[in-house]
């Protein structure tokens, strides 16, 4: 939710979505991903900042340790460790989706 707030596209009037499902969590950020970010590149840490003035306040208030490396070094590895799965992420012009399985 964090990462949804730090680097949504904050000109579309859509809000963040969060839905709850028996075997999955998808939370649902408005707006492509930025410049020439690609999920490959978000996964591997590039930073493409978007929002930097937001990213400074959550830093400061302790919600984020280092840009760029939360899928990296947070979201993917505690996928791993307590559900034995990785998130899934989808990418269109609208929307970035992050989808997190739920141990069954």
């Amino acid at each position: 939710m964090i990462n949804a707030i730090a680097h949504r596209d904050w000109t579309r009037a859509i809000d963040i979505e969060l839905n709850c499902y028996e075997n999955r969590l998808e939370l649902i950020s408005p707006g492509a991903l930025p410049n020439s970010m690609t999920i490959e590149k978000m996964i591997a840490g590039q930073r493409t900042p978007r929002n930097t003035i937001i990213v400074g306040i959550l830093r400061d208030y302790g919600y984020i340790v280092a840009r760029g490396m939360g899928i990296r070094k947070k979201i993917i590895p505690l996928m791993k460790q307590d559900n034995h799965s990785e998130p899934e992420f989808i990418a269109t012009e609208d929307f970035l989706k992050t989808v997190l399985y739920k141990k069954i």
